[in-house]
């Protein structure tokens, strides 16, 4: 695999041949029927599940969906055996590319289809989308057979919308582009390579615009004080975490936090008190962070099918609530969301998201009282039970910029599993700048499982692992330096 770097050749519009065998992957997908579709249970996960649901409605087929927080061999076993009577076909979206041996083993009477943007078993990162082994029924669809970086150029809901646009179906492609934000594919400043397809499909349908703008979450559905006050990603100095702080540093730029109408959200701002706010958080952030501070403005997408001053409005706080509702087990809440559902199933899903921002805010303060290790190339911690293993992955990228960590190094997160009091999940975390220059999470996290008997892999930049409790010790060895 080709190192995302600036040099690397990005597309931004897929080539005939790609979009040929991807229509191929749909013909043959629309002559199957009686469907399993397993899922992730982050953000794009459930936004490509969304996108294929609406797609198997849309084409007449029988389904059933799964959403999952990790697919190891364990878990495909035990679907394995669920699904004997209850499908004919399986459907893998945003998973299984890593996993693609294990799941032809378990699932030989079955047709089965992949759509990940996970980097694929080495052996099937081929230039044909049907995997070329007699014995197996799988087709499989992944940006990285086209050269296409999946880290970086398309998420998991990105190739899903692609598939669904073969067979007729663009309606949900501002969900794709939720997902592809929720994924962090954004996190140069704005989203790159075949995304800029999804992105101009978005705008010619005329449900989605984007500018450069503050990049905060709350800037549309939050008072501006408690935009402010609540913001962990990046964390304000000396602003976040209190609601006075932020009311009084407002009021000292001459921008009241209310008026007759009531609170002042950023977007009802004009355009002098934007410019004039952003300069004045820029420059407090200089001192402490540069790169929250170049981090601060950037591409912000706005879903024009969305209510005005609502958090679906934008495409980032839409990403978090589909992030808090998979990560506290009750993913099906954003399948709703994703296809429509605005009444009961979104107001139980605003509660689930306080929730959800609540686990992170105590997940936070531990680490700031607790603190990380630190080895010679990356950041550690063990919180064990204290932080839920579902948010730890959060955590640890918050972290750089919450704990103004040193952007050379990358972070680890290990929590107990709450399934198997043996296990450890590990969630890692790096950033744009060590990426390119060779750091790559998903090499490492499945190096380290298959010495010490984990299972594991993910992206460059991001990646995550399950592994004995015993081997936690070699296992930080192998990813770099760390004396024990």
């Amino acid at each position: 695999m080709k190192e995302h770097t600036e040099e690397h050749n990005v597309k931004e519009q897929l080539d005939a041949n790609t979009r040929s065998q991807i229509k191929n992957f749909g013909k043959i997908l629309n002559d199957n029927n009686d469907f399993l579709l397993v899922s992730h249970h982050d953000a794009d996960g459930v936004a490509s599940c969304a996108i294929i649901i609406d797609l198997l409605k849309f084409l007449g087929k029988n389904y059933e969906f799964k959403i999952l927080r990790q697919l190891d061999s364990a878990i495909i076993k035990t679907i394995s055996a669920e699904s004997k009577s209850k499908c004919k076909s399986v459907i893998f979206t945003d998973m299984g590319s890593g996993q693609i041996e294990l799941i032809s083993e378990n699932f030989s009477d079955k047709k089965i289809f992949i759509i990940d943007h996970h980097l694929p078993q080495q052996e099937y990162l081929k230039t044909e989308i049907e995997i070329k082994t007699e014995n197996l029924k799988i087709e499989h669809v992944n940006p990285h057979i086209f050269g296409i970086d999946g880290a970086f150029e398309v998420s998991g809901s990105g190739m899903c919308y692609f598939v669904a646009r073969e067979l007729g179906r663009k309606n949900l492609v501002d969900i794709a582009i939720v997902g592809a934000v929720g994924d962090m594919q954004d996190s140069s400043g704005k989203l790159i390579g075949v995304n800029r397809e999804i992105l101009k499909d978005g705008i010619k349908e005329g449900v989605i615009k984007f500018k450069k703008d503050i990049r905060l979450f709350g800037r549309e559905s939050r008072p501006l004080p408690y935009m402010l006050a609540y913001a962990t990603d990046p964390f304000i100095p000396n602003i976040s975490g209190s609601e006075n702080s932020a009311a009084d540093f407002l009021l000292s730029l001459g921008i009241k936090p209310r008026n007759d109408d009531g609170w002042v959200n950023y977007v009802d701002l004009k355009f002098e008190e934007r410019q004039k706010l952003i300069s004045a958080l820029y420059v407090r952030f200089l001192n402490v962070s540069p790169y929250a501070a170049k981090s601060l403005v950037g591409e912000v997408y706005t879903l024009l099918k969305e209510k005005k001053r609502t958090l679906l409005r934008d495409a980032k706080e839409f990403a978090t609530l589909l992030n808090s509702c998979g990560r506290q087990k009750m993913p099906e809440i954003g399948i709703h969301i994703c296809l429509g559902d605005r009444d009961e199933m979104f107001k139980n899903a605003l509660s689930v998201l306080e929730a959800h921002r609540l686990m992170i805010r105590r997940g936070i303060e531990y680490l700031k009282i607790n603190g990380l290790k630190e080895s010679k190339k990356f950041y550690y911690f063990d919180a064990k039970g204290a932080i839920d293993e579902n948010v730890v992955g959060i955590i640890a990228g918050m972290s750089y910029s919450s704990l103004n960590l040193n952007r050379d190094k990358f972070i680890v997160g290990l929590a107990d599993d709450s399934e198997d009091s043996t296990m450890k999940k590990v969630s890692a975390r790096a950033n744009l700048d060590i990426v390119k220059k060779g750091v790559n999470l998903g090499d490492l996290m499945r190096e380290g499982c298959w010495i010490v008997g984990g299972e594991g892999g993910g992206h460059s930049i991001a990646a995550g692992a399950r592994i004995p409790k015993e081997g936690v010790g070699k296992f930080l060895e192998i990813l770099g330096g760390v004396e024990i």
